[in-house]
């Protein structure tokens, strides 16, 4: 054991301790996220909906990007806030992996994970080498039934414990007037992509906090330049990966910092990869496809819970010309069978699910 993990774990355990001496709120709910600063996403939507109903509604959240030393210590002493939080819940609502939920949860507290994508492509969890196991949840929601085994896998629960409710956010894909008015404030924005095509990239990362973050190499410049005339990229990368695509074009734009689904709006395809987020775009009834120049290397490294050779067939490429004659010559891809084989719940009424399934814990 690290030595960090063992002070951890010692200051934890004096902690959980006197936590013992304390009640569970039976009003109380904790939101817990290493993810962002502030509450988003689902986790906003179920908070805002949970605000308008009788409860106590706390919050404990930080944004853990990277290993140096001053994270690390924050870190340290956000869990100490954690454990004293989380332990004095009567239930907790968290959307990534919680280390204090799986090594010093109190009985008596109930978790939800709200798992911060729509399903999983790419292994994660209990599914891969990690620090220590997930376990200590109670329930996960999900998208889709063929997500039951993975997440019971990957979070350590029954299978009958992963609930069918679909995501809260996957709501907002189903109103088309916002749609169009996220495009059009985007185009007022970046007016050099009016009258254009919009490509939006946005790939998942490589590696992991620890080891370090990598980014797939492809040149944007050239997949442009084989595209021809009519075309434009945006590109969205994740929260952890750097910033390293080069490009003279103002056809070529980083809108990182924009919000996913009003790039979703602003394009007319997507280019991905090993991304859960194919699973949200292939509601919009627009062509996806599969930018994997170590395919065979990541299934090899990582995996995916789902027969991606097989599910992505046809529509992947492994250079960039290969995916500018996949672009100009297949106006649909294998979208509709995405959203059917992997998204239950297409109604818009996600959110309201959700929020039922945590009235009927409280």
């Amino acid at each position: 054991m690290k030595l960090k993990q063992l002070v951890l774990d010692i200051v934890l355990r004096i902690c959980n301790f006197f936590v013992g001496f304390m009640k569970i709120d039976p009003k109380k709910i904790a939101f817990v996220s290493l993810e962002s600063t502030e509450l988003e996403s689902d986790m906003k939507m179920i908070y805002d909906e949970l605000k308008k109903r009788d409860y106590k509604l706390v919050s404990v959240l930080t944004s853990f990007k990277n290993n140096g030393l001053l994270m690390n210590f924050l870190y340290f002493l956000n869990t100490i806030k954690q454990i004293f939080v989380i332990n004095t819940s009567k239930l907790v609502i968290i959307s990534d992996n919680n280390y204090v939920i799986s090594k010093f949860k109190r009985e008596g507290v109930t978790v939800l994970e709200i798992w911060h994508a729509s399903g999983a492509i790419k292994k994660f969890g209990n599914a891969i080498k990690r620090a220590y196991p997930i376990q200590n949840y109670d329930y996960v929601i999900a998208n889709g039934t063929y997500w039951r085994k993975p997440y019971a896998l990957a979070f350590g629960v029954r299978e009958e414990d992963v609930i069918i409710t679909g995501m809260p956010r996957l709501d907002e894909l189903f109103d088309k007037e916002r749609l169009k008015e996220d495009k059009k404030k985007l185009l007022n924005k970046y007016e050099v992509l009016k009258d254009k095509k919009v490509i939006l990239y946005a790939p998942t990362f490589r590696g992991n906090v620890l080891d370090g973050i990598t980014n797939i190499k492809i040149d944007l410049e050239k997949l442009l330049n084989h595209l021809g005339d009519g075309y434009a990229i945006v590109y969205k990368l994740h929260p952890l990966q750097k910033n390293d695509y080069q490009g003279n074009s103002e056809l070529i734009i980083n809108a990182s910092r924009e919000n996913l689904y009003d790039l979703f709006a602003l394009s007319d395809l997507l280019v991905s990869d090993f991304s859960s987020i194919i699973l949200d775009y292939s509601l919009l009834d627009k062509a996806i496809f599969y930018y994997v120049p170590d395919l065979d290397n990541y299934l090899k490294d990582r995996g995916c819970f789902i027969d991606y050779q097989n599910e992505m067939k046809g529509f992947m490429a492994k250079e960039e010309g290969e995916l500018a004659d996949l672009i100009l010559n297949h106006p649909r891809t294998n979208e509709v069978y995405l959203r059917n084989k992997f998204l239950d719940h297409r109604d818009g009424q996600n959110l309201r699910r959700v929020v039922n399934l945590i009235e009927d814990i409280m």
